[in-house]
């Protein structure tokens, strides 16, 4: 029996399938279908799930109910063997299954990319999926609660501003959708009007929808503008942050909601495949076989397939990827028949966009409509498109029941489980606010941040700044507290955030992590106490010099060997040894960490001290302050630092002991008693 193979149950591959099962009889082929997700999505409605215009269920279709005599297989497809023609997929049991086919049919998609934008993956929703339309939806009704109980009215018009990235198709129902929705909704509420609503759309290019005339698109432009959404054209976002969306010329677009419809990239299989391609797209012979191949297809948004009709690439919509589907399965046929196969031929029907207010833009069979009768048009044809009678009812029926009642405003509320998530802040945003209730905790991935804290005079004051590798949030977590202090990105910052149940439950369970923010904590609450202010500050005034002690009369070069500073280790009873050159210049020290290390290595008698010391060790200068040598031995948990003539010069040129500056603090630190120095 052939076995066709099919990944993927969009349009495309759904259609393909279907046209197959139609043509071929099932005791000769044997069709399978492999889609991470049961039902096809009709992606063309998501932006009205997101606008609450009708509910979930209406665009979505199990494909088992769609496919009778198809296999319909929920696992995800790795990659494609071309040599021995099988597929290597993830079993249900998380283990790789092989499966031999005769022909397969790529029609992947392709997959969200949000990262094209710094910080856009952090803080942006997508619109790709029922769960992206449903989050979106349910997060819009949340920012409208918000702003109905905000007392402050600079912050309720930040729960009220929206901005959309991305003017084509997705991108401007999205917007038309949640203008209605949000405008026709503010009768139920008293904090606030629809004049305090602000929907910005921003578009890359000097006019949205490109993919229809310009008339179309002048008379979109200006329709929506007068439904109150604001046109933000010429214009790339540079960032997204938790507080809204960063143009290319620095301006700021301040909105508690953030929609990406741009930044795509071909799924992993397509990556993995070792075939020609076209940017993220497989290319294509005429007939729609992959180039190169003679059994493997594509079609859809991952294949880059020239129409014949015009001669132009075809676009990535529904009704080129159905037509692509029926074809490629035609074409199939035809191979199993040893006939010959035709080109992509296909004369597109026209183009249709809703653009919110029961309005719409369409382009069918060269005529122009728009307004009112667009509209109608437009969702006359998507109920006909829709891919079954059950869900065209449904659909009807939502959008009967919307012509004579309000849009439903339920917002759910569901407790999720807390995760790790990432954050992108510019230049100057704060992360969290000195006084704020303790929720999370951070690692910086990228950046640096100051910690500030104010003093008596309210005066913000910096006490000290972290960079990659390092985190903070966690004392007011331990102590239970509000935020003693504020953190600010000093450049852009991207940050891991781990919420509090998820720091109390790694802390409690991964030794080393507890101990890291331990260590941490010896560090960091000295400096944010406030009854030790004034011995910090003193400390800070205090000469390095004061502290600093000779150089200590036994060290090491780095040509010794193990054995030697073995012996010198005994024979001294010391802590550490400090490795010199002939000049003088500090090249690394060795502990007693760095020697049982070496030792439990296998290092042999004869091994150099270069090869197990620790090089380039932390050092500070005399023009350092005493406060930043302390700030590095409680980081660091250090001892000791080596004082050097300058960061170019590594002379060494003393000592700086912590009990030494820790006697000096605790004697600041008595009333009424004068400072001696020692």
């Amino acid at each position: 029996m052939t076995r066709i193979m099919i990944v993927g149950g969009g349009f495309a591959g759904v259609k393909c399938a279907r046209t197959l099962r139609k043509q071929l009889p099932k005791d000769r082929a044997e069709i399978v279908l492999f889609s991470k997700e049961n039902n096809m999505v009709f992606y063309p409605l998501l932006a009205e799930v997101a606008g609450a215009a009708i509910n979930p269920g209406a665009v979505t279709v199990p494909l088992r109910q769609m496919l009778p005599g198809v296999r319909c297989r929920t696992e995800e497809v790795r990659q494609i063997d071309l040599a021995t023609s099988e597929v290597e997929y993830e079993r249900y049991d998380g283990r790789l299954g092989r499966l031999p086919f005769d022909h397969a049919v790529l029609a992947c998609g392709t997959s969200v990319n949000l990262n094209v934008v710094p910080g856009m993956a952090d803080h942006a929703f997508p619109l790709k999926s029922v769960g992206d339309a449903m989050a979106l939806r349910f997060h819009v009704m949340e920012q409208l609660e918000k702003a109905e109980v905000c007392d402050d009215p600079e912050r309720r018009r930040w729960y009220l501003s929206f901005v959309v990235v991305g003017g084509g198709f997705t991108g401007v129902e999205a917007a038309g959708e949640i203008n209605d929705l949000i405008r026709a909704s503010t009768r139920f509420y008293g904090n606030f009007t629809a004049g305090d609503v602000t929907v910005t759309l921003v578009h890359s290019r000097d006019q949205i929808l490109p993919e229809v005339s310009p008339t179309l698109r002048e008379f979109a432009r200006t329709k929506m503008e007068l439904a109150g959404i604001r046109m933000v054209l010429n214009a790339r976002a540079m960032s997204a942050t938790a507080d809204g969306v960063e143009l290319h010329d620095g301006r700021m677009l301040h909105g508690a909601t953030v929609v990406c419809t741009i930044g795509t990239t071909a799924p992993l299989l397509v990556h993995r495949l070792d075939v020609p391609k076209e940017g993220a797209r497989l290319l294509t012979d005429s007939d729609m076989r992959v180039r190169g191949t003679s059994n493997l297809w594509a079609i859809g948004d991952c294949a880059h397939i020239t129409n014949a009709y015009d001669g132009r690439l075809s676009p990535t919509t529904g009704q080129f990827a159905e037509r692509q589907g029926r074809q490629a399965a035609e074409n199939i046929v035809r191979v199993l028949q040893r006939q010959p196969t035709r080109p992509f031929f296909y004369k597109p029907l026209g183009q249709l966009c809703g653009i919110g207010e029961r309005k719409a833009v369409a382009e069918i069979l060269g005529i122009r409509l728009s307004g009112f009768p667009a509209w109608w048009l437009w969702r006359t044809v998507y109920l006909l498109k829709s891919p079954s009678w059950s869900r065209r009812i449904k659909v009807a029926f939502d959008w009967t029941w919307e012509l004579f009642f309000p849009r439903d405003l339920a917002h759910p509320k569901v407790s999720q489980t807390e995760r790790i998530a990432r954050a992108h802040y510019r230049p100057g945003d704060f992360i969290f606010v000195e006084g704020e209730p303790a929720m999370s905790f951070y690692a910086i991935e990228q950046g640096e941040v100051e910690v500030l804290r104010r003093d008596a005079t309210g005066r913000q004051r910096l006490m000290t700044r972290f960079g990659p590798g390092e985190f903070f949030g966690e004392i007011a977590l331990l102590d239970g507290t509000v935020r003693i202090g504020s953190v600010r990105a000093r450049t852009a910052v991207e940050v891991l955030v781990m919420g509090k149940e998820v720091f109390s439950q790694i802390s409690r369970a991964l030794t080393p992590f507890r101990h890291l923010v331990a260590q941490a904590l010896r560090w960091r609450r000295p400096r944010l106490n406030q009854h030790l202010s004034r011995a910090w500050t003193a400390l800070e005034c205090r000469p390095l010099r004061a502290f600093m002690d000779a150089t200590p009369a036994h060290h090491l070069s780095a040509e010794n060997t193990f054995e030697d500073t073995v012996r010198m280790f005994d024979l001294l009873a010391v802590e550490y040894l400090i490795v010199l050159d002939e000049k003088g210049q500090l090249e690394g020290i060795v502990t007693r960490n760095e020697l049982f290390e070496a030792f439990a290595q296998g290092r042999s008698p004869s091994t150099l001290v270069r090869e197990f010391m620790r090089a380039d060790p932390i050092a500070v200068t005399p023009d350092d302050t005493s406060l930043t040598a302390g700030d590095l031995m409680n980081r660091h948990d250090l001892d000791w630092l080596p004082v050097v003539q300058s960061p170019e010069d590594r002379r060494l040129l003393g000592i700086i002991r912590s009990e030494k500056m820790l006697r000096w603090l605790v004697e600041q630190s008595r009333p009424n008693l004068s400072v001696v120095d020692y």
